[in-house]
């Protein structure tokens, strides 16, 4: 399949896709301002967006959840269509999501032009989608839409069709003429610097609570501190930003601990996945994993902590990220998953900063010392992790 708009090709009018357009901020702002929003029975990360309208001005912003489970652009307000500068495209955008679940989905045709993210990042050439329906999208209370950010390869564009209102049993298409790349990271192949990015979240709700950083500002801002780099892992490039999990030890508060291994992950597989998702508000893990919690709770023991261990990308030297159990369940921050996969959703970033390398195809983990955290799986110097011992083992 190939990318569209092609690597190096023409946009409409002759400029080189990816090309500045007029008004194009030079320099780009380095970092955008993420707000975080209670939606439904969660929070999320949300940035705002607004496409150019066709007098050239930008039109109200489109309030998006950050999401780097998707990479797609896609607002909801069917209205924009008519309203937008940019060109409609002979493609459209298709995406459900939660197989097996509450059925969630939309389908859009896919329009070229520029985006204003926050005011004041402008992204010309921009491929987006405008929802012509969806059924459970973040399109409501204040939500606009999603800025997915994650690899092309979940971004499949089809020739556009009227697939008519969502509904039980609407499914998308199976034969994708191309992927798309979407405008975030199309922003960062323009950049042409380190391929890196930034996301920080302070784990509360409101305005300017969270910061998501472009290229060398991943790495000089206030959250990304050597002193507290937790380890660096291996990044997948199957679309998602997938991890490897190893195991993951629960436990370490005085009452033994355990430990639960044999994931498999499979990052094309929607049960065995393990990936790290701002779009998703807990940490979502197997069923195996949420009964020993609850057995904790029930003997009234000592909860401790939750630790998962990544593949680092050293393979010598795993990464240890490790949560406060009792905070998660104050929070709702922990759920079982459907399958045997791992989720890493959004509660990740209220404990981690997150500095994503895609070149490199690694992630590093930076301890912001938030709530998140307890202290009982310390890291020791050389970022080699101190194991819990005594562990009873748990197989998935």
């Amino acid at each position: 399949k190939e990318d569209l708009p092609p690597s190096g090709g023409s946009a409409p009018g002759g400029a080189p896709a990816g090309a500045p357009g007029p008004g194009s901020a030079s320099p780009p702002p380095a970092e955008i301002s993420l707000r975080a929003r209670a939606w439904g029975n969660g929070t999320y990360l949300t940035v705002s967006v607004s496409p150019a309208a066709k007098g050239g001005q930008a039109l109200a912003a489109q309030e998006l959840l950050l999401d780097t489970g998707s990479s797609t652009l896609a607002l909801c307000d069917k209205s924009l269509a008519n309203q937008v500068s940019a060109s409609p495209t002979d493609y459209m955008s298709c995406n459900m999501y939660n197989p097996g679940g509450t059925p969630a989905g939309y389908w859009g045709r896919f329009y070229e032009g520029t985006v204003e993210v926050n005011g004041s990042l402008v992204i010309p050439k921009a491929w987006y989608s405008i929802m012509s329906a969806e059924e459970n999208m973040p399109c409501s209370s204040g939500l606009d839409g999603i800025f997915g950010v994650a690899f092309k390869q979940l971004d499949l564009a089809f020739e556009y069709a009227d697939l008519g209102p969502m509904a039980n049993g609407t499914a998308c298409p199976t034969d994708p003429v191309g992927v798309v790349v979407d405008p975030w990271m199309q922003e960062l192949r323009r950049q042409g610097g380190p391929g890196t990015m930034g996301i920080y979240w302070s784990g509360a709700l409101g305005d300017d609570v969270g910061r998501l950083y472009l290229d060398s500002a991943a790495t000089l801002n206030p959250h990304y501190s050597l002193d507290s780099v937790v380890g660096q892992a291996l990044l997948g490039e199957a679309g998602w930003f997938d991890v490897v999990v190893q195991e993951i030890v629960i436990g370490g508060g005085g009452a033994g601990s355990w430990a639960v291994s044999g994931f498999e992950c499979e990052p094309v597989s929607t049960r065995r996945a393990c990936v790290m998702d701002t779009g998703t508000p807990v940490l979502s893990v197997p069923k195996q994993v949420v009964r020993v919690i609850e057995d904790l709770v029930k003997q009234d023991l000592p909860l401790g902590s939750i630790a998962f261990e990544l593949a680092g990308a050293d393979p010598a030297i795993p990464v240890v990220l490790e949560f406060d159990i009792a905070t998660l369940l104050e929070n709702e921050w922990i759920s079982e998953g459907e399958g045997q996969g791992v989720i890493l959703g959004l509660p990740l970033w209220a404990s981690y900063y997150t500095m994503i390398d895609i070149k490199e195809g690694v992630v590093t983990f930076v301890s912001t010392g938030e709530s998140g955290q307890s202290s009982s799986v310390a890291q020791q110097a050389g970022g080699d992790a101190r194991r819990l011992e005594g562990r009873a083992p748990v197989h998935v």
